[in-house]
């Protein structure tokens, strides 16, 4: 299915839909003791004590990196009501992390392979909800209005999320908590707990893997004649994940990672593992490593997401444009070499004391926010064609692999310590 199609249909016939059921609660509510805020009212915060959910349903659709950083409220939830039933509904390629973060009791999906398929499944998915009788939902979305819709139909009392500004879908919520741009992703998340009482710092989550997924990523470095204690082993993921955009606005080009990859081989006798997944990052891969004039493993289709933390776990740092691997990479503790363009490293960046982060902050970025449904028109992405990897091999010189390197002894044992752990 086109997703970038949808998000036109989700903005429009979801704004119709959600009008529809905002004017069909405010009609019938009070005969059955309930009622929405008008519907341009805020919901300020209700006197006496929070409300206590039995059974949650969590939504969050789009993005694996979104599912890693929204994984500490989660915990933050079940920590606080330990007896209540926690679930969350989101697309297939999700479950894996959700499943494996041990923090949810199930997880419900809707599937986008087609447009048919996304139909049934989405009917399938409101009569699952229907049955579970949810007292509680917790609307993770920024933009999208089917999960608006989704949450209304599940018949619960108390429905959070976000109303964000321009996107009109904050008005069948119970409590409208205000999205925010002024701080990181993870703690806007946070701010949906708010309303339970839960603040404060957030806690620490991890991912269990299992040890076969570590016996592949052996597997594929042994294949490669790479000895077990070799330092560095660096993990370079040159797609950006679902491109929808006119350019891929997201993307260091291609000669970008094959200078940078051939510069850590050169001067640090480097192992380069190049990651992705489906057609198009296999064709990025094979263009990187054609550029390039020293070798590098290719375990594109080779290991699924689960297989990809593991080897994430393994490598000393992973070098990535802003997308779901670099968000895996910070939740395992491993160092990320992140680039950055039209999007803001304040909203998705690492945030890891040994991290790097590129970005220019040019005048006309951040283009891509959750006020614009994501969506840039930009066919000129000077703010990534301007980081150069001479000065990114610089910085990883300094920072990692120069005999000076302030974090060079740490990362030699990072990977040892990772796996002692395991």
């Amino acid at each position: 299915m086109n997703l970038n199609y949808a998000r036109y249909v989700d903005k429009w016939v979801g704004l119709f839909l959600c009008l529809a059921l905002f004017a069909f609660e405010r009609l019938t509510g009070p005969l059955r003791g309930r009622r929405l805020a008008p519907l341009l009212a805020t919901t300020p915060p209700r006197e006496g004590a929070p409300h206590t959910p039995r059974r949650i349903l969590c939504m969050k659709f789009y993005g694996l990196g979104n599912i890693i950083m929204l994984l500490p409220s989660l915990r933050a939830l079940r920590e606080r009501f330990p007896d209540a039933e926690l679930d969350f509904a989101t697309l297939p390629g999700n479950v894996a992390v959700l499943e494996r973060a041990g923090l949810v009791t199930r997880v419900l999906t809707v599937d986008v392979s087609g447009v048919l398929g996304f139909v049934r499944s989405l009917a399938a998915l409101v009569v699952a909800l229907r049955r579970r009788g949810y007292d509680t939902v917790v609307d993770f979305e920024q933009f999208v209005k089917v999960s608006t819709v989704l949450g209304f139909l599940t018949g619960a009392e108390e429905r959070i999320g976000f109303n964000t500004d321009g996107q009109r879908r904050g008005f069948l919520y119970t409590t409208r908590v205000v999205y925010t741009d002024s701080e990181h992703t993870s703690e806007l998340f946070a701010r949906l707990l708010r309303p339970f009482g839960i603040s404060g710092p957030l806690p620490r989550v991890g991912l269990r893997l299992e040890d076969g997924e570590r016996q592949r990523v052996d597997e594929v470095l042994r294949e490669a004649k790479v000895s077990p204690g070799h330092f560095p082993v660096v993990v370079v993921h040159v797609g950006i994940g679902m491109n929808f955009y006119r350019v891929p606005v997201k993307r260091w080009e291609s000669e970008n990672f094959a200078a940078l990859a051939d510069g850590l081989a050169v001067r640090y006798d480097a192992v380069v593992v190049f990651t992705g997944q489906g057609t198009e990052e296999r064709a990025l891969i094979a263009e990187t490593r054609a550029r390039m004039s020293h070798p590098a493993i290719d375990a594109c289709d080779r290991l699924d997401v689960c297989g990809l933390a593991a080897l994430v776990e393994r490598c000393h740092f992973v070098v990535s444009n802003d997308t779901s691997i670099m968000h895996l990479a910070a939740l395992l503790g491993t160092p990320v070499v992140a680039i950055f363009g039209p999007t803001a490293p304040l909203h998705y960046g690492p945030r890891g004391d040994r991290d790097l982060v590129f970005y220019r902050d040019l005048y006309c970025s951040p283009c891509l926010t959750n006020y614009n449904l994501k969506l840039s028109r930009c066919t000129d992405p000077v703010c990534m064609r301007g980081i150069r990897p001479e000065t990114v091999l610089a910085a990883i010189g300094e920072h990692y692999l120069g005999e000076t390197a302030e974090h060079r002894d740490w990362l030699r044992g990072r990977a040892r310590r990772a796996a002692s752990a395991a």
